[in-house]
């Protein structure tokens, strides 16, 4: 079976939940299938500037072709434009006009696709958000998969989305939360939806080690992620420098991850940017407990990985997505405000025999829902089941 993976961004340098989620996917798929990855040069979401050289690339193993994105995307212009289509979300013109400032636009991508489409058994589009699923997918829409990964949000309103989940054969979801908003806002029916999930790796780690590289000495909770406003990034500093002031005896916060936030000095926090794959896991290990802050999201990779290593959570209670996986494993607590998140983290910090049990009950939901086999499996049963006869030319 040919099949193609469509995403905005892709290489082991992006960082983002749906592009590392559409790397670990590709890369399980590219030993059963004939696959490639197609995508834009870029690297950076803000503006979406060409970074990797377009044409034909090799990613641990997965065939990737790039295709340019000729004019960056303007973050003022594109500001206001959400504006104005958060506020008339049903308006197609305005829908369309936030779509062409969102981007990523690459006219050779979508060429690509509209002449050789065919040439692929099937296509899947991985993230509903971009141009490059809104403006691609109906060229191909007679072999069209979508993994939306989406969450309630602004633009998940915008009525340019309904033909993307309305044209699609078969929708995937990592939750059943996502898969019940997607029958909420665009009616996807049962027969066309599957509950694929994700996998996490179980890798070693050792706070010890952590700790003598970074020189973070003192107790700490971590968040690993975007340090971005649609991550809950602000809402969790100011959090957690009110619990500080009111417990300077308290956790310290360590930051992994980029991103042009403005972060206070003091408080115990600690801003170490992108790390290697290892520290980040010693950091993890390290942690008397890992931070969700996200309002908005369809899975958190990082609440897997904190129970891997059977690190308690504590996520943002304003995502369902999050309080439910918390329920489902008994692997975390929530909060609402900052007054609970003040109350929770101090209940977690102080008893340790408790944080330690939530974090084992954390890891045992998931050895036994999130393994890579079950998300390859679920993969290939849902390209195979949409698949149609390809050309026998080679794309």
């Amino acid at each position: 079976m040919r099949a193609a993976i469509v995403v905005q961004r892709y290489g082991n340098e992006v960082l983002g939940g749906a592009e590392t989620l559409a790397r670990r996917v590709a890369e399980l798929l590219a030993p059963e299938l004939e696959l490639t990855v197609v995508t834009t040069c870029a690297l950076d979401y803000l503006t979406w500037a060409d970074h990797y050289p377009a044409g034909e690339d090799e990613v641990n193993g997965v065939r990737v072709l790039r295709f340019p994105v000729p004019k960056p995307r303007d973050p003022k212009r594109f500001a206001r434009i959400s504006d104005k289509a958060y506020r008339a979300p049903r308006d197609l013109e305005l829908g369309s006009e936030w779509m062409r400032a969102q981007g990523p636009h690459s006219p050779e991508l979508l060429e690509h696709l509209r002449d050789q489409g065919s040439q692929y058994d099937v296509v899947a589009f991985i993230t509903y958000l971009y141009a490059t699923t809104t403006e691609a997918l109906p060229l191909v829409a007679d072999r069209a998969v979508l993994y939306p990964t989406m969450h309630d949000e602004p633009p998940l309103r915008l009525a340019i989305f309904d033909e993307i989940f309305a044209r699609s054969l078969a929708v995937l979801f990592s939750t059943p939360e996502e898969r019940e908003l997607a029958r909420s806002r665009f009616g996807v029916e049962d027969d066309r939806a599957r509950i694929i999930g994700v996998g996490v790796d179980e890798l070693e780690g050792d706070g010890a080690r952590f700790q003598a590289e970074t020189g973070v000495a003192r107790p700490y909770a971590a968040y690993l992620g975007r340090l971005d406003p649609s991550k809950g990034v602000p809402d969790l500093i100011a959090h957690h420098t009110r619990y500080r002031t009111g417990r300077p005896d308290g956790l310290d916060l360590v930051l992994i991850g980029s991103g042009d936030i403005d972060l206070p000095a003091g408080n115990g926090i600690h801003a170490l940017g992108f790390v290697p794959e290892q520290l980040k896991h010693d950091a993890i290990a390290g942690a008397e407990v890992v931070i969700c802050p996200s309002p908005y999201e369809s899975l958190s990779l990082s609440q897997l990985e904190a129970w891997t290593h059977a690190r308690p959570t504590l996520s943002n209670a304003t995502s369902p997505v999050l309080v439910g996986q918390s329920q489902r494993s008994g692997g975390g607590l929530w909060y609402e405000n900052g007054t609970e998140y003040a109350a929770m983290l101090d209940l977690l910090a102080r008893a340790e025999p408790l944080a330690d049990a939530i974090g084992s009950q954390g890891r045992r939901y998931a050895r036994e829902n999130y393994s890579w086999d079950r998300v390859r499996d679920g993969w290939l049963a849902a390209l195979s089941g949409v698949a149609r006869p390809a050309r026998a030319d080679s794309p």
